[in-house]
């Protein structure tokens, strides 16, 4: 039997240390960088031993590099693109919201007022060469 493979989810805290990284690539970054960087994001400064502790697990989850940079100081790099986290949680969501079904959360996002005009055509534009693709 094949083994499922597993799902790339992130916590807030891990995902908004990733956005740091991915917004930053290729340049590696220390945690005192993220930390930084984070603060002026959010307007909330976590302590710097929490990041510290958060990019410890991303790191141990696969989804940051580090190396050894001068002094003490690590330097990270994101070892997951930002695709592929997207593209993993949304299958995670999917498969624990709605059995793996995405025709209602298709459905609610078409009537969510954030999606405007030119967004649905540009999501008209994506199925029709979605269905062309599979004729």
């Amino acid at each position: 039997m094949a083994r499922r493979k597993r799902a790339k989810r992130l916590t807030d805290l891990e995902l908004q240390i990733m956005q740091v990284c991915w917004d930053a690539d290729p340049e590696p970054l220390t945690v005192r960088d993220v930390a930084e960087r984070l603060r002026a994001r959010t307007r909330r400064a976590h302590a710097y031993t929490t990041i510290q502790t958060m990019m410890g697990i991303l790191r141990r989850k696969g989804a940051l590099r580090s190396k050894p940079g001068p002094g003490r100081a690590h330097h990270y790099t994101a070892a997951w693109s930002r695709d592929e986290a997207t593209s993993s949680m949304t299958s995670d969501f999917v498969e624990r919201m709605f059995g793996g079904n995405a025709e209602p959360l298709l459905a609610h996002l078409l009537e969510h007022d954030s999606v405007d005009r030119e967004a649905l055509e540009e999501l008209r534009k994506r199925i029709e060469t979605q269905l062309e693709d599979e004729e």
